[in-house]
């Protein structure tokens, strides 16, 4: 078998190419605490919590000041002479109290709750409406200042509580997550790891701070399912690029995103098969239809995986749906970057279509994913003869079949922007007709894939 698999054409997900390849570390850590120190998204909050009050003293300085015509003892008998129904100084009090308080408990104390700062902005909303009531405000003058002081002060104290509870207190607890199951990856020698595909890119950004974690490890020439074991060789050491590290970071996503679209629910049915297969669809985060097929096929999960997966050059030999495919570039084991050419659809509705797409694959307990999504690969740039295709964070599952574990149980999760001027309603039909036909050509080269599985297990 060739050790990369291949993505069909109308058969894999989604689109998304110009997404940065550091979309999941920007979610994740400006949460964490590297070597003791606080957190980057922590670090905002308690400077936003300083400007804050720099801020609102400063403008009531200018509207106590442009009130009084420049005077500055006005500023001294604000303070001196404090009257809630004549003064506004106490809008400034009420803003150091919350940096106080705020810097207090989330900077020195460091705590990972939300009730102190809803207690200081509760207690801010209260006085802000008391003063509003109690101010003795003069028709005669327009106080814009004086509005325009409490209204601002009124909205950032709800900033601070929405980007603690919303931001800070997330992050972090999304961080320590990763830091220990990324601990606990790291003394496993189990490769069969529960999902959580962020792991290998966590050590790899980790490793720039801490020597306790090294150099990356990229495993290579290491095909799944391969029935030859070498204990020496399985593991290549070696840093990755710039270009393979944004490269695998996509892979990662996309089956992080794929595996919980698939889980998501407000699936609608389509269409169903007389073998059983169902094609669900749902509306996509762009507005477009993404598709989810079901069927079960009789052959080892394992097998069917490594065959779809690895065995790339082979696979326009039994899928209509493909007319070339090919390696771009392999990243690690379990990483690669492939193109391929998606045939016309059923009447010439839709002409052929190349995609370029980087896959990644993983053990999930005893089910099988690869996912994948589109990328920009300079190898492989556009081509005049065909429409380049986009696709999203989409996956193959394969996993042994609840009645019948020496089955497949196989799930296909499509979410593809074939471009041009195609009305909607084709492209729907297509992608479910793609969809279905897709497991008619499976189906029918199951006995040569059943002989050759029974022909490699008679000859060891």
């Amino acid at each position: 078998m060739s050790r990369l698999g291949h993505l069909p054409s109308l058969g894999w997900p989604g689109s998304m190419t110009s997404v940065s390849s550091d979309f999941w570390l920007a979610n994740h850590f400006p949460g964490m605490q590297i070597n003791g120190r606080m957190s980057a998204v922590r670090r905002f909050f308690c400077l936003f919590v300083t400007f804050d009050f720099l801020f609102t003293g400063l403008f009531w300085a200018i509207c106590v000041l442009i009130e009084h015509q420049g005077k500055y003892e006005a500023l001294v008998e604000e303070i001196i002479y404090y009257n809630i129904s004549s003064s506004i100084f106490d809008i400034v009090m009420v803003a150091a109290s919350r940096f106080i308080v705020l810097l207090l408990f989330y900077a020195l104390l460091h705590i990972n709750h939300w009730w102190m700062v809803a207690i200081t902005t509760a207690g801010s909303c209260a006085f802000f409406i008391s003063k509003s009531l109690m101010y003795k405000w003069d028709g005669n003058n327009g106080y814009p200042f004086e509005v325009m002081l409490i209204l601002l002060s009124f909205f950032i104290a709800w900033i601070e509580a929405w980007f603690v509870d919303f931001r800070v207190l997330p992050q972090e607890a999304r961080a320590r997550s990763v830091l220990e199951a990324t601990s606990n990856y790291d003394h496993s020698e189990n490769e069969n790891d529960p999902l959580l595909p962020q792991l290998e890119r966590v050590r790899d950004y980790l490793s720039n701070y801490t020597e306790t974690l090294g150099d990356f490890h990229s495993p290579l020439e290491s095909p799944l399912g391969s029935d030859e074991e070498d204990e020496d060789s399985s593991y290549v050491r070696r840093k990755l690029s710039p270009q393979e590290r944004q490269l695998q970071t996509r892979g990662l996503e996309a089956l992080h995103r794929a595996w919980e679209t698939l889980h998501s629910s407000g699936w609608t049915l389509e269409k169903e098969s007389s073998h059983g297969d169902t094609v669900y669809s749902k509306l996509g985060s762009k507005g477009s239809k993404i598709y989810k097929l079901m069927g079960v096929v009789d052959i080892d999960s394992t097998w069917l995986f490594n065959e779809m997966v690895y065995n790339f050059e082979n696979m326009s030999n039994w899928n209509k749906a493909i007319t070339l495919g090919r390696i771009v570039q392999a990243i690690d084991n379990s990483t690669d970057v492939v193109y391929h050419v998606a045939a016309k659809g059923p009447g010439g509705a839709v002409s052929a279509r190349d995609f370029v797409n980087v896959r990644h694959w993983k053990k999930i307990d005893e089910t099988w994913v690869c996912a994948a999504i589109s990328v920009v690969h300079k190898n492989e740039p556009l081509q005049k003869r065909f429409v380049r295709g986009e696709n999203g964070p989409g996956c193959w599952v394969f996993g042994p079949a609840p009645e019948a574990p020496r089955k497949c149980s196989f799930q296909w999760l499509l979410d593809t922007d074939l471009k041009g001027w195609i009305p909607q309603y084709v492209i729907d039909q297509a992608l479910i007709y793609a969809m279905t036909d897709f497991m008619s050509c499976l189906r029918s080269y199951l006995p040569t894939l059943k002989a050759a599985q029974l022909h490699k297990q008679g000859g060891r």
